[in-house]
């Protein structure tokens, strides 16, 4: 598997290299661009403090991992961008008619709101060092939904669902136009699908047999590890905060399990007690780890990481505001569910690639599958510690990203679609796997004699003459 995972990730970056010297310019990019200086202020002038890290537009509008990263490759180019104001768009942020932003009226004038919020396009050089980590990073997502597909599938067919949900993301469109453009994207769903990968690894260790010390050990270092990852996805976007919603979901479910376990007649329905406990503690301290790390990256939070990032989400849910105003024919319908069966068709019918070119419901008839597949194996094997496994991890995950995006979509944008998106491929390629393999097995069972040869009659013997 991963020398095929190798060979993923060289093919990708191939195709994304290619995509990236295309792909048009996108305003978003000077948005990231720019502030990308956040790198130098902290890794080589240690500046920590205020007033760079007052509350800003920079510093409430998204979390800095993906601004460490472009800003670690211009520099590695040799590159420098414009220097940074840092009271950029300072009346959205604390002036005294901030209020005005939130009334729809102020956005009538959008050529006025334009002129104030432009940001210098960086020269095609700089443009082109910010691109190149995207790149990389593209290639790597590629190749952990390979992983991820291929270690949820299993079997010797687990190829195949890797294969399948790695083709599907670099097939994808909208794939192909928003991983090479320099902004969060990439950071942020590499981070978050390394995590999910680390994840299922510890959760597998955690219910592998023999159970000892060893076991444990690595369960929790996986945990660590995918903890780590899900505090740098959430630190390049705020998005990443679901994934380690989910991730607390999961260690939840799994400590009221163990508390269940506790009961012998109840151990037999929802699994051994030992899986279930070993189960929670990676995951809690996968949990903790992840607040670590998000805190520990964006030094705006720490004076007061509670109330920061909550004014960070008052901050987003005001810019939120303001772009559905601005694009009021892409404003998403009201309710719950509305919302949701957007994500769900948007995520695996409209943006991957049968969907969008041929229009034929391919990838999502194959996640649909996946998903039986999945819960299946879940439930199935709940004796055996199955409610804790790999499978329940990814469906709790998932279940997160689908639910978070829904309920916090206000804007029908396809960049909100692709973590949704690489859950939806990972169920596509799970049910291409399973498919293959319920036909295998079918041919196989036909071939395999069903009766035993029958007896032949014995020979008849000869009889003796009479005596004439």
């Amino acid at each position: 598997m991963t020398l095929i995972a190798v060979l993923v990730f060289a093919v990708s970056a191939g195709l994304f290299y290619g995509r990236a010297g295309r792909v048009g310019y996108n305003t978003d990019e000077g948005q990231a661009i720019w502030p990308s200086q956040y790198f130098r202020y902290v890794f080589l002038e240690g500046r920590l403090g205020s007033p760079t890290w007052d509350a800003n537009y920079w510093t409430l509008t998204q979390t800095p991992v993906y601004r460490y990263v472009i800003g670690a490759s211009i520099w590695a180019h040799g590159l420098t961008s414009q220097e940074l104001h840092l009271d950029h768009r300072a009346d959205e942020v604390r002036g005294p008619d901030r209020a005005k932003y939130l009334d729809p009226a102020t956005y009538r004038d959008e050529r006025k709101l334009a002129e104030q919020r432009r940001v210098p396009r960086p020269p095609p050089d700089v443009l082109w060092a910010a691109r190149v980590p995207m790149v990389l990073l593209g290639a790597g997502t590629a190749a952990l939904l390979f992983l991820v597909a291929a270690e949820l599938a299993g079997g010797v067919v687990g190829f195949l669902g890797g294969v399948v949900a790695a083709a599907g993301f670099v097939a994808a469109p909208f794939v192909q136009t928003l991983i090479p453009r320099a902004h969060t994207e990439a950071p942020f769903l590499f981070f978050l699908l390394l995590a999910l990968w680390l994840g299922i690894r510890a959760a597998r260790a955690a219910v592998a047999a023999p159970h000892g010390r060893f076991t444990d050990r690595r369960s929790l270092v996986l945990g660590v590890m995918s903890g780590v990852a899900v505090g740098l996805s959430a630190g390049s976007k705020l998005t990443g905060v679901l994934a380690l919603a989910g991730l607390s979901g999961f260690a939840a479910g799994a400590f009221v399990l163990a508390m269940l376990a506790r009961r012998p007649q109840l151990a037999r329905i929802v699994g051994p007690r030992a899986i279930l406990e070993r189960a929670w503690r990676w995951s809690a301290l996968g949990v903790v780890s992840g607040l670590a790390v998000f805190l520990a990256v964006n030094p705006f939070l720490w004076p007061d990481p509670v109330g920061r990032t909550g004014a960070m989400l008052q901050f987003r849910q005001q810019e939120m505001l303001g772009q559905r105003t601005l694009n009021e024919e892409l404003a998403v319908p009201a309710g719950v569910v509305n919302r949701l069966w957007l994500v769900a068709r948007r995520s695996t019918f409209d943006e991957p690639w049968s969907g969008h070119r041929l229009g034929l419901p391919v990838e999502a008839a194959l996640a649909l599958v996946g998903l039986v597949a999945v819960a299946t194996r879940a439930v199935g094997g709940r004796r055996s510690g199955s409610l804790v496994g790999g499978d329940a991890l990814f469906g709790v995950w998932g279940l997160a990203l689908v639910i978070g995006t829904g309920l916090n979509l206000g804007i029908d944008w396809d960049r909100y679609y692709l973590p949704t998106a690489a859950v939806g491929l990972v169920l596509a390629g799970v049910g291409a796997a399973a498919l293959v393999d319920g036909a295998r097995r079918n041919a196989s069972s036909r071939r395999a004699p069903t009766t035993t040869a029958a007896t032949p009659p014995p020979m008849p013997t000869a009889s003796s003459g009479s005596a004439g």
